[in-house]
């Protein structure tokens, strides 16, 4: 147990999505694992380097995230499309 000092930086707390183009067109942004504001950051940043009209299967495990994406959407000119429950997360269809 450290009882002085600076604290280590714990790598799973980190800022990071991983983007990965499927099959189907669409793109998967997955940052499960992060809470707010984290993970709005990290989709922000994702979400800048897709293409405009490009639609993205948002993998989330923090369930407010659906109301803060909803807004996020209205404030960038995002189209929020769907927001489901998978068997162990949760599942946001925007459009860019």
């Amino acid at each position: 147990m450290r009882l002085f000092g600076r604290k280590r930086k714990d790598p799973e707390k980190t800022i990071y999505a991983a983007v990965t183009p499927q099959d189907d067109g669409t793109t998967a942004i997955d940052v499960r694992g992060q809470t707010c504001p984290g993970y709005l950051l990290a989709i922000n940043q994702a979400m800048d380097s897709l293409e405009h009209g490009t639609t993205a299967k948002l993998l989330v495990d923090y369930p407010p995230c659906g109301d803060d994406v909803r807004a996020w959407c209205d404030e960038k000119g995002y189209r929020f499309l769907d927001f489901a429950q998978e068997t162990e997360n949760w599942a946001i269809i925007v459009q860019k």
